[in-house]
């Protein structure tokens, strides 16, 4: 339920009333509308009465939200590609501290409208979120990716596990436990098939003999090649 009032200096705000909310909270989205967040069971009278009250906030968050999309920021919300299948949004609000929530193609951080966006606490928070969005991607992908290439190959191994890793894209263990980096999901597609492709080889081949490159070069066509290329990418720690 919505209810949309407008406000000197403010501009149009949408009420809405929510089944979850347990207080009367104010949100301002990446497009710079505000919105009063009202508990089922309160009036939209009180949630107008708690926007007066806090009118001069919501006033220097938007100058704020205005000023940080200023031309050659880090961070223009909403415009910035963040990962491989996920956008960014910058989202003042009235609170302390931070939060953060991924969603299918957007990453949301909820910060206080008090600071800018380039502030050095911002760049921790956004690259620590960055990281969490790495790992969201990388569950959703790279098992499946793993058990098709493998099923196509005739590979066998055991178990994926998934890490945040400073120096290699993957590994295989003597178990054929795959290990495979979340900044994988930094690279493009065919460079991630070959580190897969590469590690599969590992459960038969254990070192990068000879035997190790044939097999590997049989698959992809161009082993040699490939590895070259994945040595001008590096692993992209913080943002």
């Amino acid at each position: 339920m919505e209810k949309i009032y407008s406000f000197p200096g403010i501009g149009p705000v949408i009420f809405r009333k929510s089944y979850r909310a347990r207080r009367i909270s104010i949100r301002i989205s990446e497009t710079e509308r505000v919105q009063v967040i009202i508990p089922y069971v309160v009036s939209y009278r009180e949630g107008i009465r708690f926007l007066e009250k806090k009118k001069d906030w919501v006033r220097r968050a938007l100058h704020n939200m205005h000023e940080n999309t200023s031309p050659g920021q880090t961070f223009q919300p909403g415009e910035n590609v963040f990962t491989r299948h996920h956008k960014l949004f910058l989202t003042p609000a009235e609170r302390d501290g931070f939060s953060g929530k991924i969603q299918e193609g957007i990453t949301t951080l909820f910060y206080p409208s008090s600071l800018s966006v380039n502030d050095p606490k911002m760049k921790h928070i956004i690259s620590r979120l960055y990281i969490e969005t790495l790992r969201t991607e990388a569950r959703l992908y790279l098992p499946v990716r793993v058990s098709q290439l493998a099923a196509q190959h005739g590979f066998i191994y055991r178990k994926i596990f998934l890490k945040n890793m400073k120096t290699r894209w993957g590994s295989c263990s003597a178990a054929l436990n795959i290990n495979l980096n979340i900044h994988l999901m930094q690279l493009p597609s065919h460079l991630i098939d070959y580190v897969i492709l590469h590690e599969l080889v590992h459960t038969v081949h254990k070192n990068h003999g000879p035997d190790f490159w044939k097999a590997l070069d049989r698959i992809t066509g161009k082993a040699k090649t490939l590895d070259r290329e994945l040595k001008n990418y590096r692993i992209k720690m913080e943002i």
